[in-house]
Protein backbone atom coordinates (compact mmCIF):
# COMPACT_ATOMS: atom_id res chain seq x y z
CA UNK A 1 0.00 0.00 0.00
CA UNK A 2 2.69 2.63 1.06
CA UNK A 3 4.52 1.85 -2.70
CA UNK A 4 1.33 2.53 -4.19
CA UNK A 5 1.32 5.91 -2.71
CA UNK A 6 4.55 6.56 -3.17
CA UNK A 7 4.24 6.30 -6.94
CA UNK A 8 0.65 8.12 -6.88
CA UNK A 9 2.35 10.98 -5.47
CA UNK A 10 4.78 10.84 -7.92
CA UNK A 11 2.81 10.71 -10.67
CA UNK A 12 0.80 13.99 -9.34
CA UNK A 13 4.00 15.65 -8.77
CA UNK A 14 4.77 14.96 -12.90
CA UNK A 15 1.47 15.49 -13.85
CA UNK A 16 1.31 19.00 -12.24
CA UNK A 17 5.44 19.65 -13.13
CA UNK A 18 4.50 19.06 -17.11
CA UNK A 19 1.20 21.60 -16.49
CA UNK A 20 3.36 24.12 -15.18
CA UNK A 21 5.64 23.78 -18.15
CA UNK A 22 3.11 23.64 -20.81
CA UNK A 23 2.44 27.55 -19.48
CA UNK A 24 5.81 28.78 -20.27
CA UNK A 25 6.71 29.86 -24.32
CA UNK A 26 8.65 27.75 -25.84
CA UNK A 27 12.62 28.80 -27.10
CA UNK A 28 11.18 29.59 -30.52
CA UNK A 29 13.40 30.55 -33.24
CA UNK A 30 13.05 34.04 -34.78
CA UNK A 31 10.23 34.66 -37.65
CA UNK A 32 12.46 36.81 -39.45
CA UNK A 33 16.22 36.97 -39.85
CA UNK A 34 18.56 39.78 -40.85
CA UNK A 35 22.16 37.73 -41.18
CA UNK A 36 22.42 35.01 -43.53
CA UNK A 37 24.38 32.87 -41.31
CA UNK A 38 21.69 32.00 -38.51
CA UNK A 39 18.84 32.12 -41.16
CA UNK A 40 20.84 29.22 -42.69
CA UNK A 41 21.07 27.44 -39.41
CA UNK A 42 17.82 27.92 -38.60
CA UNK A 43 15.90 26.72 -42.17
CA UNK A 44 19.14 24.45 -42.83
CA UNK A 45 18.68 24.08 -46.41
CA UNK A 46 16.55 26.30 -48.94
CA UNK A 47 17.89 27.01 -52.30
CA UNK A 48 16.98 30.55 -51.90
CA UNK A 49 16.23 33.19 -49.09
CA UNK A 50 12.45 32.97 -48.19
CA UNK A 51 10.29 35.38 -46.73
CA UNK A 52 11.65 34.90 -43.19
CA UNK A 53 15.17 36.35 -44.50
CA UNK A 54 14.83 40.36 -43.74
CA UNK A 55 18.66 41.60 -44.30
CA UNK A 56 20.19 42.88 -47.09
CA UNK A 57 20.12 40.88 -50.36
CA UNK A 58 23.36 40.30 -50.24
CA UNK A 59 25.56 41.79 -47.18
CA UNK A 60 28.99 42.96 -48.08
CA UNK A 61 30.57 40.74 -46.12
CA UNK A 62 29.47 38.35 -48.93
CA UNK A 63 31.76 40.52 -51.84
CA UNK A 64 35.26 40.00 -49.84
CA UNK A 65 34.27 36.17 -49.85
CA UNK A 66 33.66 35.74 -52.98
CA UNK A 67 35.62 38.48 -54.96
CA UNK A 68 39.27 39.38 -54.98
CA UNK A 69 40.50 42.98 -54.21
CA UNK A 70 41.37 43.81 -57.47
CA UNK A 71 38.28 42.19 -58.92
CA UNK A 72 36.12 44.41 -56.54
CA UNK A 73 37.96 47.59 -57.76
CA UNK A 74 37.88 46.81 -61.47
CA UNK A 75 33.92 46.23 -60.67
CA UNK A 76 33.70 49.60 -58.90
CA UNK A 77 35.85 51.41 -61.79
CA UNK A 78 33.90 50.24 -64.19
CA UNK A 79 30.72 51.67 -62.62
CA UNK A 80 29.32 48.12 -61.60
CA UNK A 81 28.05 46.68 -58.28
CA UNK A 82 29.81 43.71 -57.70
CA UNK A 83 26.59 42.41 -54.93
CA UNK A 84 24.49 42.32 -58.49
CA UNK A 85 26.10 39.26 -60.10
CA UNK A 86 26.30 37.58 -56.28
CA UNK A 87 23.22 35.25 -55.05
CA UNK A 88 23.68 32.79 -52.37
CA UNK A 89 21.57 29.67 -50.23
CA UNK A 90 21.64 27.16 -47.79
CA UNK A 91 23.12 23.91 -47.91
CA UNK A 92 23.17 21.73 -44.45
CA UNK A 93 23.24 24.90 -42.58
CA UNK A 94 25.48 26.70 -43.83
CA UNK A 95 25.67 29.80 -46.68
CA UNK A 96 26.36 29.28 -50.08
CA UNK A 97 27.83 32.03 -52.41
CA UNK A 98 28.14 32.02 -56.36
CA UNK A 99 28.92 34.74 -58.76
CA UNK A 100 26.89 34.80 -62.27
CA UNK A 101 28.07 37.63 -64.20
CA UNK A 102 25.80 37.80 -66.84
CA UNK A 103 25.00 34.96 -67.66
CA UNK A 104 22.17 32.52 -65.05
CA UNK A 105 24.89 30.11 -64.37
CA UNK A 106 24.13 29.16 -60.71
CA UNK A 107 20.63 27.75 -60.68
CA UNK A 108 19.80 24.44 -60.89
CA UNK A 109 21.46 22.18 -63.17
CA UNK A 110 19.97 21.22 -66.64
CA UNK A 111 21.10 17.56 -66.27
CA UNK A 112 18.51 16.46 -69.49
CA UNK A 113 21.20 14.06 -71.49
CA UNK A 114 18.27 14.09 -74.17
CA UNK A 115 19.33 16.49 -77.55
CA UNK A 116 16.97 19.26 -78.33
CA UNK A 117 15.35 19.73 -81.25
CA UNK A 118 17.41 22.81 -81.70
CA UNK A 119 20.41 20.62 -81.08
CA UNK A 120 19.20 18.19 -83.72
CA UNK A 121 18.84 20.72 -86.38
CA UNK A 122 22.17 22.71 -85.72
CA UNK A 123 24.12 19.11 -86.28
CA UNK A 124 21.72 18.33 -89.40
CA UNK A 125 22.70 21.52 -90.84
CA UNK A 126 26.64 21.34 -89.52
CA UNK A 127 27.77 17.51 -89.25
CA UNK A 128 30.63 16.85 -87.23
CA UNK A 129 31.17 20.30 -85.50
CA UNK A 130 33.38 20.07 -82.75
CA UNK A 131 30.69 22.12 -80.56
CA UNK A 132 27.35 23.05 -80.14
CA UNK A 133 27.12 26.72 -79.06
CA UNK A 134 24.86 27.86 -75.78
CA UNK A 135 23.04 29.80 -78.32
CA UNK A 136 21.49 26.63 -79.59
CA UNK A 137 21.80 24.57 -76.22
CA UNK A 138 20.08 27.30 -74.39
CA UNK A 139 21.39 28.82 -70.89
CA UNK A 140 18.45 29.15 -68.83
CA UNK A 141 20.00 26.58 -66.90
CA UNK A 142 23.84 25.95 -65.93
CA UNK A 143 24.71 23.63 -68.75
CA UNK A 144 26.73 20.53 -66.84
CA UNK A 145 27.57 18.28 -69.84
CA UNK A 146 29.33 19.62 -73.19
CA UNK A 147 27.53 18.68 -76.51
CA UNK A 148 29.15 18.25 -80.14
CA UNK A 149 27.90 16.75 -83.39
CA UNK A 150 28.93 12.94 -84.07
CA UNK A 151 28.25 13.21 -88.38
CA UNK A 152 24.42 14.75 -87.73
CA UNK A 153 23.55 13.85 -83.97
CA UNK A 154 24.20 15.33 -81.24
CA UNK A 155 26.25 13.96 -78.78
CA UNK A 156 28.05 14.64 -74.99
CA UNK A 157 31.49 14.57 -74.93
CA UNK A 158 32.30 15.54 -71.40
CA UNK A 159 30.35 15.60 -67.85
CA UNK A 160 32.03 19.32 -67.04
CA UNK A 161 30.17 19.89 -63.57
CA UNK A 162 29.20 17.99 -60.73
CA UNK A 163 25.74 18.65 -59.35
CA UNK A 164 25.04 18.65 -55.46
CA UNK A 165 22.01 17.21 -53.81
CA UNK A 166 19.77 20.23 -54.52
CA UNK A 167 20.65 20.24 -58.02
CA UNK A 168 23.07 23.18 -58.44
CA UNK A 169 26.60 23.17 -60.62
CA UNK A 170 28.64 22.06 -56.94
CA UNK A 171 31.99 23.34 -58.15
CA UNK A 172 30.67 26.76 -58.73
CA UNK A 173 29.28 27.42 -55.51
CA UNK A 174 31.40 28.27 -52.56
CA UNK A 175 30.99 27.72 -48.73
CA UNK A 176 31.09 31.43 -47.56
CA UNK A 177 31.05 32.91 -43.86
CA UNK A 178 32.17 36.19 -42.25
CA UNK A 179 35.53 36.93 -41.81
CA UNK A 180 34.79 36.26 -37.70
CA UNK A 181 32.61 33.40 -37.96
Amino acid sequence: MRVLVLMLSLLASLSLSSAHAADKPASASPSAFTDPVPYCQAVTTIDAPDSKYKGPAVPDWMVSALYTPQEIAAQKGSGDDPRRSIVWRCMNGSVFGCVQANSPICGKANQDKTPTKAMRDFCAGQPNAEVIPLSVIGHENPMIYDWTCKGKEPAITQHIFKVDAQGFPSELWDKIAPPNK
